[in-house]
């Protein structure tokens, strides 16, 4: 069941985190599924600094910490965790919403100065090398863990608008030369990118980001050992491009995003693989996605035990 990377082995399907309210209930639900996932072979676990007003990462390490330490019924090397920060988040157990967050912890300590701030829409992004030293400590101790399995570079695109390409690459490889310093601190393992558009749109459209581009900068940032390895998009029945538009160019030739990926040795989770349960056949459509060539895992957003019982039945029969 599992596929390997050169750092661990996963399940092809992975507990999402995104959706659900910021109160206890949902906390207590989030909670539930993934101690029933872990207890399924579901070893995987993506999330964001960002979601929930952090609620989902505190779950996560409530869960770690009580099935490797407590319980010891799993041990760290059997489970991945993934998380992502770029989006200025809000802090509920604090009661800071995104704008009290920025001003009262970001700003004021000056972890990021204001002309670091990119907006976008209502999003609030940062490319700041500080800020991800921030945040990756942050997330650590959410999550209790002393080494983060991937990092991703959450919507990068959002900065790109607002920076323009030449500013925006100059400053993604800043932002990547400091995750090959939290690798070689092992506090992250691996990183990447996690995208909504910019990976699967066209190449003259606002926001586009260019894998090639993006591996230039890996390189300058780590040389050929570099640790830039994952990239997230969506992928689903009603967003097929990155698997049916060639809109991605490496050495010439015009691939698919997932066949880019494969070209440069990235390893690719999909994002919103069920529309955010709009999918009549679930069972149908994520057994589809995880039969893609270049596909790692999908990330299913569950909440609840029988969600995970329902699509965990996609891998286990």
């Amino acid at each position: 069941m599992g596929r390997n990377t050169a750092s661990f082995s996963v399940s092809p399907i992975a507990i999402g985190t995104h959706l659900g309210e910021m109160n206890r209930e949902d906390s207590l639900r989030y909670q539930e599924a993934i101690m029933y996932a872990f207890n399924k072979g579901i070893n995987m676990v993506d999330t964001a600094l960002n979601y929930r007003g952090m609620r989902s990462e505190r779950d996560i390490g409530f869960c770690l910490m009580k099935a490797i330490v407590e319980d010891a019924t799993l041990r760290r090397e059997e489970v991945a965790i993934s998380t992502k920060a770029g989006i200025i988040p809000g802090d509920i157990d604090a009661g800071l919403v995104q704008k009290d967050y920025l001003q009262e912890v970001l700003l004021q300590r000056e972890i990021i100065h204001p002309d670091e701030i990119n907006n976008f829409r209502y999003y609030r992004h940062v490319l700041s090398p500080n800020y991800y030293d921030f945040a990756i400590g942050e997330s650590r101790k959410h999550l209790n863990l002393e080494t983060i399995d991937i990092y991703y570079v959450h919507n990068p695109e959002y900065s790109l608008m607002a920076l323009g390409e030449r500013e925006f690459y100059r400053q993604l490889q800043s932002v990547f030369e400091k995750l090959e310093e939290n690798v070689l601190q092992r506090h992250i393992r691996d990183y990447g990118i996690a995208t909504w558009d910019g990976l699967i749109g066209s190449p003259n459209a606002d926001g586009y980001l260019s894998l090639e581009k993006i591996m230039a900068c890996a390189r300058e940032a780590g040389g050929e050992g570099h640790h830039f390895s994952f990239i997230q998009l969506p992928f689903n029945q009603g967003r097929v491009e990155a698997n049916h538009v060639q809109n991605q160019s490496v050495k010439g030739k015009w691939l698919t995003a997932i066949e880019a990926a494969r070209e440069l040795g990235l390893h690719v989770t999909v994002s919103s693989p069920l529309q955010a349960g709009a999918v009549l056949d679930k069972k149908r459509a994520l057994s589809a996605i995880l039969q893609t060539d270049g596909i790692l895992a999908a990330m299913v957003g569950m909440k609840r035990r029988e969600h995970v019982k329902e699509n965990a039945s996609v891998i286990l029969g």
